[in-house]
């Protein structure tokens, strides 16, 4: 009866809340490695079965695979950054039409026309004639063509290109950020239904001292009494204080992931996950982990696709203080089919004509003072992010660093928590058999809380190295699905 009391108080003492943060917390900038047009079929095929399967039970439950694929489909962020990219493309055909596609330009305007009074051959007799109106019609092309621009189209179409790259690197980059946010909360949901079967195994136990201090007490016996059944009482408490803590947890986190994966409130939802020991994962040198973070992530490609529309944006403001060389070209006709057609050279009619040419143009902004300004503003602008982008590299390598070390220590602290808790199992064997023998409950006590401590203690540092390798493969850009289950 001591061991089952000690046991409970132990266990209520160490169960407490799991989550410390919400959907919303703060993630750090991660890389993802595209799947190929054969695995992006699948996933197509299981997210709209996935999607129906939401809308048409009220029952739902989900593989962590599943959690992530759903979050990437539904997160806002994403949809966000995919239209922006949308904008980016729009850009890039911009500037790519302004380069091999003349600037066309087509006017047609109607109107009325006065007739001619007087011999058409004799050029002192004609006169307009108001009462004999007609209508008329002109039409008027324009054609620009750029021959060369000292490098301004060629680098607009490099800047928008970078750009484009930068936001496609952008959307990746959030699709990391959102499934690491999902591996932290499964895993710890995974955590606080373990924590309750703990202490939900306390709960059985504390009935089942109750039942057995209430037989003793009817066969009269002198080694327990009534403040048995009050120390009983009170394990009773801190026991369902702890359940209740677990219980918000885990319900708490269910509410974070069901808004993460914009589940409705009303469903009933959990997750699917296969208790077993976590494999050690075998680590490669710190620095192949530095130099993968550095050549895989998305917002490192995001941040030097930057640095290269900089330069290019840079080369199109120095472009600004040469002259811009172009063929331009015309073409004019005027039809009035009330007036006759005037065969005079010397005489210009603006209502039937035709006239058409073409000329080399060179176009000089001789304000120099602010294209030099706005060089110097585009200039300053590549040097702030090109410093940008050093320190950047040097935060990623201390980054990837500490997440290693993390890594290490989660994987130490797993594999001697095993080993205690197998210690602490033994002697908690041992403890009993003594009890039995000499009654002694002091070495009993002592292995009981020894016991239920390691027994929290592995599950901790169990959930502590499952986030720290799903966050090594998230600072170092190794993949979204490589989550330990």
């Amino acid at each position: 009866m001591i061991r089952i009391l000690v046991h409970i108080l132990a266990v209520s003492l160490i169960a407490g809340p799991v989550f410390a943060q919400g959907p919303g917390g703060p993630v750090q900038p991660v890389q993802a490695v595209q799947a190929d047009q054969d695995e992006q079929a699948v996933r197509s095929v299981q997210a709209v079965q996935d999607e129906q399967a939401v809308r048409s039970v009220q029952t739902v439950r989900m593989t962590l695979e599943q959690c992530v694929d759903r979050a990437l489909r539904v997160s806002p962020d994403i949809e966000q950054a995919v239209l922006t990219v949308e904008g980016l493309e729009a850009r890039l055909s911009e500037a790519r039409f302004a380069g091999i596609t003349p600037r066309l330009q087509w006017t047609n305007i109607f109107g009325p026309a006065p007739g001619i009074e007087g011999d058409t051959e004799q050029i002192e007799t004609i006169r307009s004639d108001l009462s004999d109106l007609g209508v008329f019609s002109r039409t008027q092309i324009e054609l620009v063509q750029p021959l060369y621009t000292f490098g301004k189209l060629s680098n607009a179409k490099k800047a928008a290109g970078y750009g484009l790259e930068a936001g496609e690197a952008a959307v990746e980059s959030r699709k990391f950020d959102v499934a690491f946010q999902v591996k932290k909360l499964f895993y710890g949901l995974v955590l606080a239904g373990e924590l309750r079967d703990i202490i939900l195994d306390s709960v059985d136990k504390v009935q089942e001292a109750r039942d057995r201090v209430n037989e003793m007490i009817e066969e009269d016996s002198e080694d327990v009494g009534q403040n048995d059944l009050l120390k009983i009482d009170v394990f009773e408490f801190e026991v369902q204080q702890s359940r209740a803590r677990a219980e918000k947890s885990i319900e708490m986190g269910r509410a974070a992931l069901k808004a993460l994966l914009e589940i409705d409130r009303s469903v009933d939802f959990d997750i699917i996950h296969t208790t077993v020991e976590t494999e050690m994962a075998d680590l490669e040198e710190l620095d192949v982990y530095i130099e993968q973070a550095k050549n895989r992530r998305y917002d490192i490609r995001q941040l030097r696709a930057g640095v290269l529309a900089r330069r290019a944006l840079l080369k199109v403001a120095r472009s600004d203080f040469y002259p811009q060389i172009a063929l331009a070209g015309s073409l004019q006709w005027g039809i009035a089919p009330h007036r006759p057609e005037l065969d005079n050279p010397f005489l210009r009619d603006e209502f039937n004509f035709l006239r058409g040419g073409a000329v080399i143009t060179l176009r000089q902004n001789f304000n120099f003072g602010l294209t030099r300004a706005k060089y110097l503003a585009r200039k300053v602008e590549l040097e702030a992010l090109v410093s940008k982008e050093s320190q950047a590299m040097s935060a990623v390598a201390l980054q990837v660093e500490q997440t290693y070390r993390d890594v290490i220590e989660a994987r130490t602290n797993v594999v001697n928590s095993d080993r205690a808790l197998r210690s602490a199992r033994a002697w908690l064997t041992s403890a009993q058999l003594g009890f039995d023998v000499t009654g002694d409950s002091s070495e009993l006590l002592d292995a009981f809380t020894a016991h239920a401590k390691m027994q929290h203690a592995h599950r901790q540092s169990m959930y502590q190295y499952r986030v720290s390798l799903a966050e090594l493969d998230h600072v170092t850009g190794n993949g979204i699905y490589n989550g330990r289950r």
